[in-house]
């Protein structure tokens, strides 16, 4: 069956499987998994540094194409910048075999850095996948004082977070962990 007509429950197992295999990773290996984060790099630069370091995870967070991902060596975590205009139906999300997990994060308006912004999206955008079954990261102005809602809004598989737990741009331990405290405080299953 080609990617073009893969029915949404391929999509949804295909995503599953993905996620279960970067956890058991993780429970192989005993610790974290070492994620390098990458915009808009030539994906043979990208996997060579998978390769070099090593890494376990390669996020690509620019406009890279999702093909750009079967030339990368460990599973790829793609971003997908997340405006009003931004649709799940129409974005190409939910090719298979090309990235292993899906990152939303917000499409801030003019400007080329993405991600790091301080600057949310609609969570219900991220709730339509979810209710696809299809699991994924969210990221995107997530702070400890909104990610409990954000959370149980969109269920996602996870989150991810950067400038959200940052003072003076500089990471707080205390953001750190009221974040981490909330994320956990909601259940949902995905």
């Amino acid at each position: 069956m080609s990617v073009d007509t893969e029915s949404l429950a391929d999509a949804s197992e295909y995503f599953t499987e993905c996620a279960n295999r970067v956890l058991a990773r993780r429970h192989e290996l005993g610790r974290p998994l070492l994620a390098g984060v990458f915009q808009n790099q030539d994906p043979e630069y990208v996997a060579h540094v998978a390769r070099a370091v090593p890494l376990d995870l390669v996020q690509l967070h620019g406009t890279e194409a999702p093909e750009a991902a079967q030339l990368i060596p460990v599973p790829v975590i793609k971003v997908f910048h997340v405006d009003d205009s931004f649709s799940v139906d129409a974005a190409s999300i939910e090719k298979r075999r090309c990235h292993s997990l899906i990152l939303l994060d917000t499409k801030v308006a003019g400007t080329e850095q993405q991600g790091g912004q301080g600057v949310g999206f609609d969570w219900s955008i991220a709730r339509k996948l979810a209710d696809r079954g299809i699991p994924f990261l969210m990221a995107g102005g997530l702070t400890p004082d909104n990610v409990a809602q954000a959370v149980a809004v969109g269920r996602p598989w996870g989150v991810d977070v950067s400038s959200g737990i940052e003072t003076d741009k500089t990471k707080d331990p205390a953001k750190i962990h009221a974040f981490v405290k909330n994320a956990k405080s909601t259940t949902t299953t995905c």
